[in-house]
């Protein structure tokens, strides 16, 4: 067999890495990259409000692409979270609601927590059933409901409450909007007072686990986001009618974080659905498809796991897209002054393949590492690359014969 010549190994990789590095140590290659971030900056700063792009706002308001994570590459625990046992309560009164309580306690769970809000007196004799039920247990937890007002949000009123006499309460509401996404949630908030109040997960954790507790306790003060890993199949659940009638095993509620709240499967029944990125359609979601108790579910069970997201730092993320502009600015440049009649369709194949590149990367560490790495602002520098090129070229020609300005631009190079 004919060797090839010596020396001719790997050039074809030394040609292709010259390509990304040939300009890269140009004056007008590290200006050009400048320039991409000036524009991003002066873009972002015009108040523009196109109320023909409204539509298109809209529906890509909610869209972040880690949900592919979940819409397409199924990112999901495969087992059931033994830690919980969740009890649906369906539409139960008062009185049936003490029922559930009372007969969930007789079967040992560490603790009990009912996700569920009592704004008002009803039936008096219900009533006082349910407050007994609510007195009776030292392992219970009740949700109540946090209002925000004032200029910094600081003034905080509670609700939901009626029944005051339960052993530990927690705020089960989440501050977002109610169209988008549930992405991130409040472990703790305080006022201006500086009284901390728990949320109902971390009440739960604290009452649960007090290891965990304390790591979730070192993030008061920040949204922490939420790492979806269950839908309602993975955990375990009982219906009402079988825990009063006893047909389930002990153990599946004995030393367990037993939680109280309504569950449906009925994709059309949105009573109490959160939308979250779990939604089968990753982009122009309907229908919410997560019920609240299954959220908390996911909460505790993630802080349970020390299995929290890890967010890249924005330093971080800016760097890389500084390194990655810096780079394809060299590489679009080599062909905008070399191969010219070429560089409009390599650069639109080279933002294709880069914009497919780096969601596939986002995508991947987030799936495989729980992290959380933001790649858009990336994307946007290599879409933009090739338009500035146009501007700075003509900057740096008029600064050439104005004031002898040493370009590597020269007039009609093309």
């Amino acid at each position: 067999m004919k060797k090839p010549p010596h020396g001719q190994n790997g050039t074809g990789a030394k040609r292709f890495g010259t390509h990304f590095t040939k300009y890269l140590l140009e004056r007008d290659t590290v200006f050009a990259t400048i320039w991409v971030f000036i524009f991003i900056v002066g873009l972002g700063s015009i108040p523009l409000n196109l109320y023909v792009l409204n539509p298109l706002k809209m529906g890509l308001k909610d869209f972040d692409y880690t949900d592919l994570a979940y819409a397409e590459l199924g990112k999901s625990a495969d087992s059931l979270d033994k830690n919980i046992v969740i009890i649906n309560i369906g539409h139960a009164d008062r009185e049936l609601l003490s029922m559930i309580i009372d007969k969930t306690a007789e079967n040992n769970p560490k603790v009990i927590a009912l996700d569920a809000l009592f704004e008002e007196a009803k039936d008096p004799y219900q009533d006082s059933l349910l407050s007994a039920s609510f007195g009776k247990h030292k392992n219970f937890i009740a949700a109540t409901k946090l209002n925000l007002s004032g200029k910094d949000g600081d003034t905080i009123t509670i609700t939901g409450d009626y029944f005051k006499n339960a052993a530990t309460y927690g705020y089960a509401n989440f501050f977002s909007d109610e169209l988008a996404s549930l992405r991130y949630y409040d472990p703790f908030l305080k006022d201006y007072k500086n009284n901390s109040y728990n949320s109902f997960t971390s009440a739960i954790i604290q009452a649960y686990d007090s290891t965990a507790f304390q790591k979730i306790k070192k993030k008061e003060g920040k949204q922490v986001q939420i790492n979806y890993e269950r839908r309602v199949d993975k955990y375990q659940v009982i219906e009402y009618d079988n825990l009063l009638t006893g047909s389930f095993e002990r153990k599946a509620i004995e030393g367990k974080i037993a939680l109280l709240g309504y569950i449906n499967r009925d994709p059309t029944d949105i009573l109490d659905k959160k939308f979250t990125p779990m939604n089968e359609r990753f982009a122009g979601k309907s229908r919410p498809d997560m019920n609240g108790i299954v959220v908390h579910a996911n909460i505790i069970s993630m802080v349970l796991g020390n299995n929290y997201i890890k967010k890249v730092p924005s330093w971080v993320n800016l760097l890389i897209a500084v390194v990655v502009c810096w780079l394809f600015m060299s590489f679009f440049i080599r062909y905008y002054l070399e191969n010219h009649i070429w560089f409009h369709l390599v650069a639109k194949i080279i933002q294709v393949a880069a914009v497919l590149l780096f969601a596939y990367l986002g995508i991947y560490f987030y799936d495989a590492y729980s992290i959380k790495l933001d790649m858009k602002l990336s994307l946007v520098v290599i879409i933009m690359a090739v338009d500035v090129i146009y501007f700075y070229e003509a900057w740096a020609v008029w600064m050439h014969k104005k004031f002898h300005y040493n370009t590597i631009f020269k007039p009609h190079h093309h």
